[in-house]
């Protein structure tokens, strides 16, 4: 009994840590989006804001560094807390990003923040490695329902993205619905609305589309993963201040003379778009070109979001020739590119339920499963 009152205290107290930091990042990130749309000429800041995102990592916050690749690390083996200036340093450095218009994500900023700030609870708890374990992923999960508001497929994608069996998704199921709670009804976070009118029934047509679907998500996730494994900015660049001047300066070039200002920061308002009026054939190649400068020349945030953006905009456009409706081809390709990417099927199945309706649930396992196998199972995170 003591044991379980422990570990009931412990959750609500991560899941409110983490609901209130993943609510007040929200604000922050809308209220950076907003003054960048309002105010252009921040764009030609980002070579600058992108020098002293180096500087933080290379100075306050050096044993913050290798991001991702730290918390999956002491996920598989903790040894020891993670880092304090983990969360702020991954929060702080993704405003800067999008401040200066830069196309990342947030759930880097998401699993970051939500796995240090549950990890500080090991400087003041007893834990042996399972326990520690089991505390990370609750933060994990956490983290990424407060910023998605996508609880269950929180809790799936926190086992999922490392590769884990555990009974630690109750937990991870607990942290995900609080924090979610705690950062919509106590800190006010919103997030987007894409619930659509979609069919109840499947059709054999329907289910070719969705693997068609399935596979030019595959496709463009194995590019993505081909392109990132090259890691050819870092090789060509080694320096990391001169590889993010650079890189800057080329997305200001590309942005500005290309008038490429949708396809800056996350790009919510297109991906909305994506579900009503067919995208243009070159979005989502413009999108997947400038996000994977922006990431791979070391501008901090994540790639989900973008790649959320680039698979809407592959599906809405691919939709007349698909024998599915518009929207719900935009909602497949939203799940299917990250499906692949990331190697997390499950989770961005579930997550298009939670955040389109149950009714897609088959069409999505089938686009999802199709994008995980042709993008080759093994994503982003096998190799962080």
């Amino acid at each position: 009994m003591r044991h379980l009152v422990r570990w009931l205290a412990i959750i609500a107290g991560v899941s409110l840590v983490v609901g209130a930091a993943g609510a007040g990042f929200l604000h922050a990130l809308d209220w950076v989006t907003h003054t960048f749309n309002e105010h252009r000429w921040l764009l030609f800041t980002l070579p600058v804001l992108g020098l002293l995102m180096v500087w933080i990592y290379d100075a306050p916050a050096k044993a913050s560094a290798e991001g991702v690749k730290v918390l999956i690390a002491q996920i598989k083996a903790p040894t020891a807390p993670l880092p304090a200036s983990m969360a702020p340093a991954i929060v702080g450095t993704t405003l800067l990003s999008h401040l200066g218009g830069a196309s990342v994500g947030r759930e880097g900023t998401a699993l970051q923040m939500g796995g240090a700030l549950a990890g500080q609870f090991a400087r003041w708890f007893t834990f042996d490695q399972e326990e520690h374990r089991t505390l990370l992923l609750c933060g994990v999960s956490a983290g990424f329902a407060a910023v998605f508001g996508t609880p269950i497929a929180a809790a799936i994608f926190a086992l999922e993205f490392v590769r884990l069996r555990s009974w630690a998704i109750l937990p991870c199921l607990a942290c995900g619905f609080l924090a979610d709670f705690i950062g919509r009804k106590l800190f006010h976070a919103t997030h987007a609305d894409y619930r659509l009118p979609l069919p109840a029934e499947y059709s054999f047509s329907g289910l070719g589309a969705a693997i068609v679907l399935g596979l030019a998500c595959g496709l463009l996730a194995r590019l993505y993963l081909t392109l990132h494994r090259r890691n050819s900015a870092a090789k060509s660049l080694p320096n990391p201040y001169g590889r993010i001047l650079f890189g800057g300066i080329l997305f200001v070039g590309l942005v500005s003379f290309g008038h490429l200002y949708d396809f800056t920061g996350l790009g919510l308002h297109v991906i909305k778009d994506s579900f009503f009026e067919p995208s243009w054939p070159t979005d989502f190649a413009l999108k997947f070109l400038l996000t994977f400068l922006c990431v791979s020349y070391g501008f901090r945030g994540g790639e989900v979001t973008p790649l959320f953006f680039v698979g809407a905009t592959l599906g809405s456009a691919a939709a007349a020739l698909l024998s599915l409706p518009l929207s719900i081809c935009a909602a497949l390709g939203f799940v299917g590119v990250f499906a692949g990417a990331g190697a997390v099927p499950l989770a961005c199945a579930v997550m298009a339920c939670e955040l389109f309706g149950l009714s897609i649930g088959g069409y999505a396992l089938v686009t999802c499963a199709t994008s995980w196998v042709v993008a080759g199972r093994k994503g982003l995170y096998d190799e962080a």
